[in-house]
């Protein structure tokens, strides 16, 4: 057989003490709290990473913005001095370059054209935006 145990019982242990200093509920309880807290920490740190998101696109936008500006301006700038823009300049100094009689004669023009290709009398042929 195996080896004999002795159990002795201790009597001088007061077992109505030990009850009333028990821990009740333990570390339990506290778990949805401290889910919910990080949770919410969560919550905030998503709105506050939208938020970066947001201002990062916008800052980025400007810039593409920015930098669309800048080309349109030096493709204008290499433009100028190849064609009709030099002769005629932007349409505010079209109209300061030429009196009041070469405009209406223009305007004539441009009306008798306009009507001459609705009736059919000339023909045109159409390019995309264009008319040749």
């Amino acid at each position: 057989m195996g080896k004999k145990v002795n159990v002795y019982m201790r009597d001088d242990i007061d077992l109505d003490r030990i009850d009333a200093n028990a821990k009740e509920g333990g570390f339990l309880p506290l778990l949805p709290l401290i889910f919910g807290g990080l949770t919410a920490a969560a919550v905030i740190a998503g709105g506050t990473a939208a938020g970066v998101r947001a201002a990062n696109e916008d800052k980025a936008a400007k810039i593409k913005a920015a930098e669309e500006h800048r080309h349109n301006l030096e493709m204008e700038k290499q433009a100028k001095g190849s064609g009709v823009a030099d002769k005629l300049g932007t349409v505010k100094e079209f109209g300061k370059r030429f009196g009041e009689e070469t405009k209406k004669i223009v305007k004539q023009g441009l009306n008798k054209l306009v009507d001459s290709i609705d009736t059919g009398e000339v023909k045109v042929k159409h390019k995309g935006n264009g008319i040749f």
